[in-house]
């Protein structure tokens, strides 16, 4: 702190001054900005207190006496004379900075007017509060509470508040209000480390984050200019216009959102979107999102007879033994556990409450053909009347089969995709001779419009299958997938080691932890436990968002004597469950490396975003059961939500973390992690088809299938191995 005596009668000069370097305070959440000049308005002083540039000494007042004007050092710190100050034979002496020397400098500013009086109430209040919560007095020295441990204390802090009831909106405003005094004890800290000759916060937080790191990789990979990034490690001060770059170092290396920038004393700048690295977007998205703009797919409605059919044609699909004749492989079979709620959107993949997953696809490509079926010849369609469309019956009426795939070529930008296929798989397992399921049924003729009265059933349906089975023989060859799996991993999979960009994700989110919301540290704790498991362990979405955890070892996820974790999951919840591969149930460990994050969610923070007992290891936030379903004056469309549901909305999650930390990702969904963990494995020294195949639980022709391209080029790196020295001389 520095210490002022002025005259009372000649101190305009001076208290103009002194106004100036308040000013930083006054106008928070930031400090004020280093200059390298006064104002414009004030005019340099002498060593006798009187202008530099006047000659006339002012008189003298009668009346003179003293009085103290204590300003924060951390403000007078952003103030320097344009001479070189002349080198200190010793160190000055600062006094130590307590709580209540910060009230005392903040009620300065009410009088000069730089300060609202309610303004300077609240923030007292607000600090007050922060000291009774961390059990620390108004008289002590200001300590790592308002420095590294500033997160811990706000958290605290709002603890205390909301035991006393105050409303998320009250303890919102009183953090805001504890924040000037955080940024006040920066700048003090900035300014005792100049006068000390040390490196000032900013500049220690930023050795720190970088030890260790290449810095010419760091600058180009992050997009800082390097002379700037040696300039701060070498006790330069950034610039205001600088806080963009300080903003990329971290989200680089994902560290707490202006963290660096409020170290800097910059403020007032909105923080850009985080993302690591410019990602290249995917085609097939831009496609996908202008084709599902047009929306022509059959609806149909609660008393339609078609719901009738299906409810039916499903009953005949998951019968141990149906009425009416079925093939050996024709049976679908209902989920081990559900993982969606029924809803009137999706009563197609129900049947008595109980989930068909097989039913979902289906049903999707039976409601495009139909609602195909309606659209005006200008739009492509044969222009059938809507009423005569709510009938499964039209997919056996052989005019309109090719046409139709024909379209769909067109709008899958003239490619025939493995959805053409499986429609027509359908058509021929329906209209099949003998024991196709409307084969069995003429009386679905009388569903469709009158002109087709007179055809006979059987013969359409035999004509139909006999048409559809040609045509997919014809299609086979030209088949060709409209998206590729892997390109939104390529620059990943590419890399020597893949899953080192993985660990790069993981340690970004790890230096992201948000502060003073325990939901939010509990969410934040659970996504690094997720991102971790499923490269530990990489199941399907469906298995890890039913995965299960008791305190006594009886669930999914359980704990041995030697204190690992393991995973085990019965055969009957896999979607390849009738393959040899899941003749048994998975029973494998977890990496040790997952054991600290997975005992940190589930032991301390998975209680945070219970609201209901349940078992799933996988808790999503949830609102207030009664509060965020009931609306004013309206009945329930759905009844509130009373216990904890499967987190299938993972993939989602997933996608929105891959986007912000993964590297040069525009974000990849749950499944990309079993691409990601299969070729990190083969691309291994050691690696093999049959590990690969082991970790993913699915059989080794699958992997081969989908890898063999990253296979092809084994024998021709092992022959440069080999014949290095001749193919050197060529």
């Amino acid at each position: 702190m520095h210490m002022f005596f002025i005259s009372t009668t000649n101190s305009e000069v001076v208290a103009t001054r002194v106004a100036n370097k308040l000013i930083a305070f006054a106008n928070s959440p930031g400090p004020a900005q280093c200059k390298n000049e006064l104002p414009a308005s004030t005019p340099p002083l002498n060593q006798k207190g009187g202008a530099a540039n006047s000659k006339k000494v002012p008189d003298k007042s009668s009346t003179y006496e003293q009085r103290k004007y204590l300003v924060p050092s951390s403000l007078l710190a952003s103030q320097t004379t344009k001479a070189p100050a002349k080198a200190r034979k010793r160190a000055m002496q600062l006094e130590l900075l307590t709580y209540s020397k910060l009230l005392e400098d903040q009620s300065l500013l009410v009088p000069l007017g730089q300060l609202n009086p309610q303004t300077a109430a609240n923030r007292a209040t607000a600090l007050r509060l922060f000291l009774r919560a961390n059990h620390i007095h108004e008289t002590d020295v200001v300590g790592s509470e308002m420095r590294l441990d500033f997160p811990a204390s706000i958290n605290r802090m709002n603890v205390v508040l909301r035991e006393q009831g105050r409303s998320d909106r009250s303890i919102s405003n009183v953090r805001s209000a504890v924040t000037p005094w955080k940024q006040a004890v920066v700048a003090d800290d900035t300014f005792r480390a100049r006068e000390s000759n040390k490196l000032t916060p900013f500049n220690t937080e930023l050795t720190r984050v970088l030890d260790c790191h290449p810095i010419k990789v760091v600058a180009r990979q992050a997009g800082v200019p390097q002379d700037m990034l040696y300039g701060w490690l070498n006790g330069k001060s950034p610039r205001a216009s600088s806080a963009k770059f300080i903003r990329r170092i971290e989200s680089f290396f994902g560290l707490d959102r202006e963290g660096l920038v409020s170290l800097a004393g910059i403020s007032g700048s909105s923080r850009p979107k985080d993302q690591v690295g410019d990602a290249e977007k995917i085609d097939y998205r831009k496609a996908l999102g202008l084709r599902t703009q047009n929306r022509y797919c059959l609806v149909a409605p609660a008393d339609s007879p078609l719901r009738e059919q299906w409810s039916e044609l499903l009953r005949y699909k998951t019968a141990p033994v149906p009425l009416l004749n079925r093939g050996p492989a024709g049976r679908w079979t209902f989920t081990a556990l559900n993982v969606m709620r029924s809803t009137d959107a999706n009563w197609m993949v129900f049947l008595d409450g109980i989930e068909i997953p097989t039913a979902k696809a289906t049903w999707s490509l039976t409601a495009s053909y139909l609602g195909w079926l309606a659209l005006n010849r200008d739009a492509g369609g044969p222009g059938e009347a809507s009423e005569t469309l709510e009938t499964l019956a039209w997919l056996c009426i052989p005019d309109h089969i090719e046409n139709y795939l024909a379209w769909t070529k067109q709008r899958s930008g003239g490619r025939v995709t493995q959805s053409a296929l499986v429609f027509l798989g359908i058509v021929t397992w329906m209209s099949r001779p003998g024991n196709g399921y409307l084969y069995q049924q003429p009386e679905f003729l009388k569903t469709l419009p009158a002109r087709f009265k007179n055809e006979n059933w059987h013969d359409l349906c035999t004509r139909q299958h006999a048409y559809c089975a040609k045509l997919h023989q014809a299609l086979v060859p030209e088949v060709e997938s409209s998206r590729d799996p892997f390109e939104p991993i390529q620059h990943i999979i590419e890399l020597a080691e893949p899953l080192e960009a993985v660990a790069d994700m993981v340690q970004r989110m790890r230096r992201d932890r948000p502060v003073g919301c325990a939901i939010r540290e509990a969410v934040w704790a659970r996504d690094i436990f997720m991102v971790k498991l499923f490269v530990s362990n990489p199941l399907r979405l469906r298995n890890m968002a039913t995965l299960t955890w008791t305190p006594d070892n009886k669930s999914g996820l359980y704990q041995r004597s030697d204190g690992s974790w393991w995973i085990r999951i019965p055969r009957r919840h896999f979607k390849n469950r009738r393959g040899v591969v899941c003749a048994r149930e998975y029973d494998s460990p977890i990496h040790s490396s997952v054991w600290a994050d997975l005992e940190r969610y589930l032991l301390r923070h998975r209680q945070t975003l219970l609201r209901w007992p349940t078992e799933f290891v996988f808790v999503a936030k949830t609102r207030d059961p009664v509060n965020s379903v009931i609306s004013k004056n309206k009945a329930f469309s759905n009844p509130p939500q009373s216990a904890h549901r499967p987190f299938m909305e993972m993939n989602r999650h997933i996608f929105q973390l891959t986007r912000r930390y993964l590297w040069k990702c525009d974000g990849i969904g749950t499944h990309a992690f079993r691409h990601i963990v299969a070729t990190a494995i083969l691309k291994s020294d050691a690696g093999d088809i049959k590990t690969a195949a082991l970790v993913l639980h699915d059989r080794e022709s699958t992997v081969e299938k989908h890898y063999s391209g990253l296979r092809s080029g084994d024998g021709s790196v092992r022959m440069g191995e080999l014949l290095a020295k001749s193919l050197n001389r060529m």
